[in-house]
């Protein structure tokens, strides 16, 4: 009978200090996770706000975009759109948040006229909003200043529909191009819409086939992977840039071949097919 209940009694012993020590990891993962939070809490990131044409730059502890806004004293309408989504975490010690502002905007297309008011900044955007026909790469569409009063809008966009693109791009370089030096960047199209640029390296044999097949070359003026028509390879937010349509980038006219995580992210970004890196010509 002892030796039973002495091994009853060690089994409990055996028992609490297990459930104690469960208890102490607990504690101690409790205490790594709040120290760590705090010394994540104290990191300066650099933030810059690009809003209506002005850059405004601040250093933060904010860790999302929407504690950043608040430490920038830049608010934001329900109906505005912020890109990063304004509950998106500050990942870099170096970041771009662009803000894209609702404003009414008047849509001509031939003889319909149709206002609505919307922060969407590309004209694909604009005309699903306002469910009229959807553009296509032969379509003319040129954003102009409306007069409020007039108008009734601040923004007038003007379609041109079947208007015949060049069967040929031509190269014609830009200073302010995107480089690999520079990795990335804000550029701001003929039409105001601001897209994050990227690059990226891959064989793009898959992909080329969507849009009509063919083949890719590499540009030798910059490296550039481009089409058999001259356009640049371009990965973009299919939702607002949908595939094979034309897109402008700083290094010229693109098309919209591909898709990436990125644009979870920047929606309005563009990802470009170069040959920068592994330099194979694929």
């Amino acid at each position: 009978m002892k030796r039973k209940t002495k091994s009853k009694k060690t089994r409990l012993y055996n028992k609490r200090v297990a459930l104690f020590a469960l208890v102490i990891a607990g504690l101690l993962v409790t205490v790594a996770m709040a120290w760590f939070g705090s010394q994540t809490a104290q990191v300066k990131r650099l933030v810059t706000f690009h809003d209506r044409g002005q850059e405004h730059v601040i250093l933060t502890r904010a860790t999302t975009v929407r504690d950043a806004l608040k430490d920038a004293h830049i608010s934001v309408d329900p109906h505005d759109q912020v890109e990063p989504a304004i509950g998106s975490q500050l990942l870099s010690s170096d970041s771009a948040v662009i803000i894209y502002r609702s404003r009414p905007v008047l849509i001509v297309d031939g003889a319909r006229r149709e206002k609505v008011i919307t922060p969407a900044a590309a004209p694909n955007e604009i005309v699903k909003v306002a469910a009229i026909d959807p553009l296509n790469d032969k379509d003319k569409v040129t954003v102009t200043k409306g007069d409020f009063i007039v108008d009734g809008a601040s923004t007038i966009l003007t379609i041109e529909r079947a208007i015949v693109a060049p069967t040929k791009v031509v190269f014609q370089p830009k200073p302010n191009a995107l480089t690999i030096s520079r990795g990335a960047q804000l550029y701001t199209d003929a039409v105001g819409v601001v897209h994050r640029e990227t690059y990226y390296d891959l064989p793009m044999n898959i992909v080329i086939g969507s849009c009509g097949g063919g083949d890719y070359t590499i540009r030798p003026e910059d490296g550039a992977k481009v089409d058999k028509d001259g356009y640049i390879l371009v990965a973009a937010n299919y939702r607002i840039y949908p595939k094979c349509s034309i897109v402008e980038t700083s290094m010229g006219p693109g098309k919209v071949y591909d898709t990436g995580g990125f644009a979870l992210r920047y929606p309005h970004g563009f990802d470009l097919a170069t040959d920068w890196t592994n330099y194979n010509g694929r």
